[in-house]
């Protein structure tokens, strides 16, 4: 995932939604839009805004952490 945000023909367009897309799955990892990887709701997609992308993440109940694992851009 960092590769994605690390390139440098990302547009800043693209890298301002994808952080605050990570707010909001900080905020309420259930996000509206989102759904289930493989059946596991702890493992979730979401579009990025504006149609840009998808975003991959993974909710731990125990720990409350939620962490970001794939950004595909578009």
């Amino acid at each position: 995932m960092g590769e994605a945000l690390a390139d440098p023909g990302l547009s800043a367009d693209l890298f301002s939604a994808v952080v605050a897309l990570t707010v909001s799955i900080a905020e309420d990892p259930w996000l509206k839009g989102s759904t289930p990887l493989e059946g596991d709701d702890d493992w979730r997609e979401v579009l990025i805004p504006g149609g840009r992308g998808i975003a991959e993440y993974r909710i731990n109940q125990n720990t409350h952490d939620v962490v970001l694992t794939r950004i595909v851009p578009f």
